[in-house]
């Protein structure tokens, strides 16, 4: 499911906005252990022209399970809430979580978000682990299981909504501080990555994949 995922994915991104790939850095492609890798990272960065900044991370695993992270960062500070996709894949498990966080800003433009809420919301929901960040979401984000074909149609659709929302959308400079406020709990509190992060990049360096990779945050000038 995962590469096919991600194929139909960034076709929706490049399709809905214009879209520059990112140069390849020290981060492109990870390994953890080194000598012999469990687990292998590919990460591709993009700029967004009008809405800022996209990681996807591919993650491969001994043991077959497959993840796929997309964290959608409106670092133009455009009135969206900050989206993270993650999906899952290993065996006949499958799963997706399109998670929209408004970080505090009430001016967020999500109409075409809780339309797309309503088209999917009977789909199978995935049973997680409560955490901080799960009170933070917000109502209309998508936590489901199912079939792999329902699962890529609703990412897309919602990735598709969200990026359809870019124009017109109000640029807030105000939310620069309540996204960095959200990125700090996420690095200190923690978030679904963090134990793998700092096995694979030990604790200060998790801390700056964060805020130069999943989460940048440009500074107003």
């Amino acid at each position: 499911m995962i590469n096919d995922l991600r194929r139909e994915i960034i076709k929706t991104v490049r399709n809905s906005i214009s879209c520059s790939t990112l140069p390849e850095d020290e981060y492109t492609i990870m390994k953890y252990p080194k000598l012999i890798p469990l687990m292998v990272f590919n990460v591709k960065q993009y700029d967004l022209d009008g809405f800022g900044h996209l990681m996807l991370m591919h993650t491969r695993t001994k043991m077959g399970m497959e993840l796929l992270t997309l964290s959608f960062m409106p670092s133009t500070f455009v009135n969206l809430p900050y989206l993270l996709l993650d999906a899952m894949s290993m065996k006949k498990k499958r799963c997706v979580f399109v998670e929209y966080y408004g970080c505090g800003n009430d001016n967020l433009k999500d109409e075409l978000l809780k339309n797309v809420y309503e088209r999917y919301k009977d789909l199978p929901d995935y049973d997680e682990k409560d955490n901080w960040y799960v009170k933070e979401r917000m109502p209309y984000s998508l936590i489901k299981s199912g079939e792999e074909a329902e699962l890529i149609e609703m990412s897309v659709r919602s990735v598709e909504a969200y990026l359809s929302s870019v124009k017109g959308s109000e640029i807030d400079l105000g939310y620069r501080d309540k996204l960095e406020k959200f990125r700090e709990r996420m690095i200190v509190e923690g978030n679904p990555s963090s134990k793998t992060l700092k096995l694979l990049l030990k604790e200060d360096g998790a801390r700056l994949f964060m805020e130069e990779v999943i989460m940048p945050i440009p500074p107003i000038h």
